[in-house]
């Protein structure tokens, strides 16, 4: 084994606490374990956590990290998130399951995977 065991968390600045936590908490529907006012969050996203940091910033971060999110209903989700009034792209077809990029409230683009069943 390497010296990197695995991901931990995954960081987003955000420009607006409410507004992001609206997005992944409500919409997204991930668990919100601790917060620390407008400044931090941090949501579980199964075995890899998401921190949301920084209410302080005008503008997200350039050039950060994209989180990648697994799930078997990709179609449900997709309706979900017209409903919720994401941004949403095209399904992709990724050979072996699928793919739909979508953006937070701030403009960080997130994709979801949803594998192929047999």
């Amino acid at each position: 084994m390497g010296l990197i065991a695995g991901i931990d968390t995954v960081f987003y600045q955000v420009c607006n606490m409410e507004r992001a936590l609206g997005f992944y908490r409500d919409t997204l529907g991930l668990d919100l374990l601790h917060r620390e006012g407008g400044d931090y969050a941090l949501l579980s996203a199964g075995a890899i956590n998401l921190t949301l940091t920084g209410e302080l910033a005008v503008a997200p971060q350039k050039g950060g990290a994209t989180v990648v999110f697994a799930t078997t209903q990709l179609d449900d989700l997709i309706v979900a998130l017209n409903a919720a009034g994401t941004v949403v792209g095209k399904v992709q077809d990724i050979g072996g399951g699928r793919s739909l990029d979508i953006y937070d409230p701030d403009g960080n683009e997130l994709v979801v995977i949803e594998e192929a069943t047999a």
